[in-house]
């Protein structure tokens, strides 16, 4: 279900239709960007709005693309994990004697 909410980020309020599922995530993303702006504006009082956020965009990227390396890493590790898995049992699998199923007459 969609539904409209209003945030305010860095002092200016927008509106926003979203997911209703989702609601809970975005304001604490945009309470999250407005403490980094906050932050940002004490350590760099001679900066303006757009150069903290370009800092803050900047800083959120670097995160991202972090985070996308770590899974990419942690998805090749679990699929070299099942990979070894599937060759140890394959072969447990081929040492086996096959049974024919149990005729049902």
């Amino acid at each position: 279900m969609r539904q409209r909410i209003t945030l305010k980020i860095a002092g200016k309020e927008t509106q926003h239709e979203i997911d209703a599922a989702r609601e809970e995530l975005i304001r604490a993303a945009a309470d999250r960007i407005n403490r980094e702006i906050d932050s940002l504006r004490y350590d760099y009082r001679n900066q303006d709005l757009s150069d903290v956020l370009r800092l803050i965009l900047l800083s959120e990227e670097t995160k991202l693309l972090e985070l996308e390396a770590r899974n990419r890493n942690e998805n090749n590790k679990m699929l070299r994990n099942l990979e070894e898995l599937d060759a140890v049992l394959g072969e447990y699998l081929s040492r086996q004697p096959r049974s024919l199923p149990k005729s049902t007459l």
